[in-house]
């Protein structure tokens, strides 16, 4: 499982509360850009944590900024680059991940993994075609998508059968929020523009119950983790979007996971990536 934290100096004080190592991302923040984020992946590397870094290709700048990004992974022993287009204003030539993701695959310190996102509820800006095409154009190129957070467990596995039958093999790792505060998970859900599954929530169950008492995430994960074991899904575990409450969503996980743990047998994590990086190398 891997569990998103946000690129601040309060995050590593919060992760060093953790007893054991887990495997991270840092999130690409608009105000402070890609460098920060490889910062602060390295501080939470030195830690003993298996790390991955966003880079949002339109923060940056050039080829040589690019190089000095994936020197900074290289050096710091990262586990590999997730891959965003980013909301920001383009800082340099690239617009989209779709436009930095072949330099980077070609790069000569190339990350050990690349992950790209999908969307099971679509882009607010682009067309479902659109959307497919680009994801099977860009999965030539990296090892493993995960989805943004969707409320909705029927819409991801959906999402996921239309890509397979879409002829993306990629390992997909699904976007869940983690053990987060309820007002925390709607503002940062707005934010984000996760609104159909919102909506979906409302009408079926009501966002009020939703978000109280039996939390969204074990109503997800519980709807989901059955599916980590179909083999024609390919699902390589969850990615828990914690919003920096991550020892909370970490302590909810190791009991949910206790409980009902992840089918045996399970190709998950980097192992499940390197697997399909290995084989569409060979």
């Amino acid at each position: 499982m891997r569990f998103e934290v946000l690129p601040f100096d309060r995050t590593v004080e919060e992760v060093e509360r953790l007893p054991l190592p887990l495997q991270l991302t840092v999130t690409c923040s608009p105000k402070h850009g890609p460098d920060r984020t490889v910062e602060i992946s390295e501080r939470l590397r030195a830690l003993g944590h298996s790390v991955i870094p966003h880079i949002a290709a339109r923060m940056v700048r050039d080829e040589a900024h690019l190089d000095a990004l994936l020197d900074g992974i290289a050096d710091a022993d990262l586990d590999g680059l997730f891959l965003i287009g980013g909301d920001a204003d383009p800082q340099g030539p690239y617009e989209s991940a779709g436009e930095l993701l072949p330099l980077i695959a070609d790069h000569p310190r190339r990350p050990t993994t690349i992950g790209i996102a999908g969307y099971p509820e679509g882009h607010p800006l682009i067309s479902d075609e659109a959307l497919d095409a680009v994801l099977r154009e860009k999965s030539r190129f990296a090892d493993y998508v995960t989805t943004q957070m969707c409320f909705d467990p029927d819409a991801v596995r959906s999402w996921v059968v239309h890509q397979r039958e879409n002829g993306v093999d990629l390992p997909v790792m699904i976007g869940l929020p983690g053990k987060v505060k309820r007002r925390r998970l709607v503002e940062m859900s707005a934010r984000i523009g996760v609104g159909q599954s919102i909506s979906f929530v409302r009408k079926q169950r009501g966002i009020r119950q939703l978000f109280s008492g039996r939390s969204t995430v074990d109503s997800l994960y519980d709807a989901l983790v059955p599916a980590l074991g179909d083999t024609e899904l390919r699902l390589a575990g969850f990615h828990f979007f914690t919003f920096n409450q991550v020892v909370d969503t970490w302590e909810w996980y190791r009991q949910k996971d206790d409980a009902h743990p992840t089918p045996a047998g399970t190709p998950t994590g980097l192992d499940a990536y390197q697997l399909h990086h290995e084989e569409t190398r060979a």
